[in-house]
């Protein structure tokens, strides 16, 4: 095969736990070492991230913006060739990864121009961060979303998260490249945005990268607050459905709302709450049941419980956001809460 020179970007801040290791795994991949760069942009770390990344042969960049956004718009910005890859700082990435991408993209058609792969859970993580991963890939996690379900079959998707993902670099470009007021999302914007050119995505399972799961429950229903906001802003700025399931939190949480107001004056409308209920929660259950069998643990159980609050979380989130704004020109996207 071919081997076209690549630019690998990873936008980091604050990731000393994790830096060494992603960077190791990208300097050991079965790729021409000549064929490929390693650019770290680092958001101004607090911590020892920036000593430790200068202790390797990459190309270091500073983002005095600190978001993801802007460091991927950075590194693009810097890279040599056409093909610019991405990953994150507290990822781990197969030996055969960069190989598996570019070989895809030789045989593919013009139109597709990002390829990726599964984002894959470190056995070693904390038992609340895996529990999380593995609710989120089935689909009452995850609505079946690339970014999260992690297929074993090839083929065209919507979306590819960037924690795993090589760019024609001309498609970025031509969109604008990446949306700097997004503090999360930012790459979900920009594949919807590709994809209205006409442009494809292709999932391949064999692209394999490793991402660590932290949080905590707190951290984590922050998290889901903050990607419902997310999901509110994106439809706000392109007055589109751009995921069909993101609207479905929010319904039901005003559907119970509604439902519980009018059974004070109608007691048999709290009969049809009781039932939808009773249907969500054995969903939830035999989704849990699913994820204890794939962790082989029974604090796959603990599902109940996460699945619920980030339903919950990311309904509100994107309730508090369509309804803090109508016009996207005045809303301020996904600030930190």
């Amino acid at each position: 095969m071919e081997y076209p020179f690549i630019s690998v970007i990873v936008g980091v801040r604050n990731e000393e736990k994790f830096i060494e290791e992603c960077i190791e795994s990208l300097l050991n991949l079965d790729y021409l070492r000549d064929s490929y760069e390693i650019i770290i942009v680092d958001g101004m770390s607090t911590d020892k991230t920036r000593e430790l990344v200068q202790k390797y042969p990459v190309k270091f960049l500073l983002n005095e913006r600190k978001n993801v956004a802007a460091a991927r718009n950075l590194g693009v910005k810097n890279s040599r060739e056409e093909l610019v890859a991405f990953t994150d700082g507290d990822c781990k990435v197969d030996s055969q990864w960069l190989k598996t991408l570019v070989r895809e993209m030789q045989n593919a058609p013009e139109d597709v121009v990002c390829f990726g792969g599964p984002n894959l859970i470190f056995d070693t993580d904390p038992m609340f961060g895996r529990v999380v991963g593995y609710a989120q890939e089935t689909f009452l996690g995850s609505g079946g979303s690339a970014q999260s379900k992690n297929s074993t079959k090839k083929h065209y998707v919507s979306s590819l998260p960037n924690c795993n993902a090589m760019y024609k670099k001309s498609a970025i470009q031509e969109v604008g490249g990446f949306d700097e007021r997004f503090l999360v999302g930012q790459d979900g914007d920009l594949n919807y945005r590709i994809g209205k050119k006409g442009n494809r995505f292709l999932y391949i399972p064999e692209a394999q990268v490793l991402h660590h799961r932290r949080g905590t429950f707190k951290s984590f229903s922050v998290r889901m607050f903050k990607y419902g906001m997310w999901m509110a802003e994106l439809f706000k700025k392109h007055g589109e459905f751009v995921r069909w399931y993101a609207f479905l939190p929010s319904i039901a949480i005003i559907s119970a709302v509604v439902l519980l107001i009018a059974s004070i004056q109608y007691p048999t409308t709290s009969l049809l709450l009781l039932a939808l209920t009773a249907i969500y929660f054995i969903l939830v259950f035999l989704t849990s049941m699913q994820v204890t069998y794939k962790m082989r643990s029974k604090y796959g159980l603990f599902a109940l419980f996460i699945i619920p609050v980030q339903h919950v979380a990311y309904g509100l989130g994107f309730l508090y956001s369509f309804t803090n704004s109508l016009f996207p020109s005045k809303a301020k996207y996904c600030p930190d809460v």
